[in-house]
């Protein structure tokens, strides 16, 4: 339930929120909507801009798909076009075609942009824009036939105007998100989710002028914010466990000032542990022990140093009140079991489980007259680390 809540309490729904509030204290008048709709597009630039600058290429397509389909339905497009019913003959394709994109791209692997791989994903799209401007040259209604089928023998367009099979498009796509987030707990994957949300309520109120450069530019806006979240995540925190990563830990110590203490954390015989139970399995273990580690009370908070070590830091606290906090992290990840599946067995045919468990040795120092630098505490913890293996490790020295 919690991961549930979590879910929808991330910054695109809340972006979703202020955009949905705010849509209906809008006035509605022409200057308004050409501003909004400009700048939709400003912003869907942006987006594309950015995502191929960190090679986000998922977000770069579903960019496109925004500006392409806001501009389908546009007035523009009729004008430019000289079919005055574009819009509305594509309305009911774009509904059904654009949550089933949005779901296949946000599967996608990022695999670059403008290279072979790119242009197979530029093919997708254009296969799909060239089906429907053939069907709409030619007149031929059957070729959009299924985009108007009905499964349900009730009548909803008293409740909306999408499309059954639309309907069932935007409800698979979203349902599928949400469980593969709720595995992977992808911030991406929660903003494609939103991104679904908002275009879907531009498409229920397109007849109203300011629906779709409101809504759709919501969805741009979350995957500009998405992109800058990834760039941060992949600067700052450990690709493998989550935690903060050295850059992060060398921007904490430019912090601290006064009192703290500093503690370096070590797996025990990490070596001998990998190499007897394999590098994934090794690598199964860092992200459990930093589980335990992001737990940490006493107000302290750990980084990932590198390899098998970590480095806790406790601002404003004597290393006396800080040493109970790192006993009790001791203690717990010694206690904290790791179920590991060997090869299956011959006779049950099944993966055979047994629990491992690991300890960590603890050396931590503060700031002192002696220590007076991050660099000397740091030092002086690696020292204090290097007594508590020489003691037989599974122990915090000082």
């Amino acid at each position: 339930m919690a991961n549930i809540l979590s879910g929808f309490t991330t910054i695109p729904f809340g972006v979703l929120v202020v955009i949905f509030i705010a849509y209906f204290q809008m006035p509605v008048n022409d200057a308004l909507f050409a501003m909004l709709d400009s700048s939709a597009y400003i912003l869907y630039g942006a987006g594309m801009i950015l995502s191929w600058w960190f090679n986000r290429s998922r977000v770069f397509f579903i960019t496109m798909l925004l500006a392409l389909s806001q501009y389908a339905l546009s007035g523009t497009a009729a004008a430019d076009t000289g079919i005055a019913a574009l819009p509305a003959v594509l309305y009911p394709v774009l509904c059904t075609l654009l949550p089933m994109n949005i779901f296949v791209f946000s599967l996608l692997k990022e695999r670059g942009i403008f290279n072979t791989w790119g242009l197979g994903r530029f093919a997708i799209i254009l296969f799909q824009v060239f089906y429907v401007a053939m069907a709409i040259t030619a007149n031929d209604s059957t070729m959009l036939s299924f985009f108007h089928k009905e499964f349900l023998a009730e009548d909803l367009s008293c409740i909306t105007k999408i499309p059954q099979v639309a309907l069932l498009a935007y409800a698979a796509a979203f349902l599928l998100l949400f469980i593969r987030q709720l595995k992977t707990r992808s911030r991406l994957d929660r903003t494609f989710a939103a991104v679904l949300v908002s275009t879907m309520l531009g498409l229920q109120w397109q007849a109203e002028p300011l629906a779709l450069p409101v809504f759709f530019a919501a969805a741009g806006i979350m995957l500009i914010i998405a992109v800058i979240q990834d760039s941060y995540s992949m600067a700052y925190l450990d690709e493998l466990t989550g935690l903060p990563a050295r850059r992060a830990l060398k921007e904490e110590l430019m912090k601290l000032r006064g009192e703290y203490t500093i503690a370096m954390v070590d797996i025990d015989f990490f070596k001998k542990f990998n190499d007897t139970y394999g590098h994934d399995t090794g690598d199964d273990v860092l992200c459990l022990v930093a589980t335990v580690l992001r737990k940490v009370t006493g107000g302290g908070k750990a980084f990932r140093y590198g390899g098998e070590e970590f480095t806790i830091v406790f601002p404003h606290t004597p290393l006396a009140d800080a040493l109970p906090h790192l006993e009790k992290l001791r203690e717990a990840i010694e206690k904290t079991p790791y179920a590991y599946r060997g090869k299956r067995a011959h006779k049950t045919k099944k993966k055979a489980t047994k629990k491992l468990f690991v300890t960590i040795s603890i050396g931590a120092a503060e700031r002192s007259e002696k220590h007076a630098e991050t660099h000397e505490v740091i030092k002086a913890a690696d020292t204090a680390l290097y007594r508590a293996k020489k003691k037989g490790r599974n122990c915090v020295s000082k």
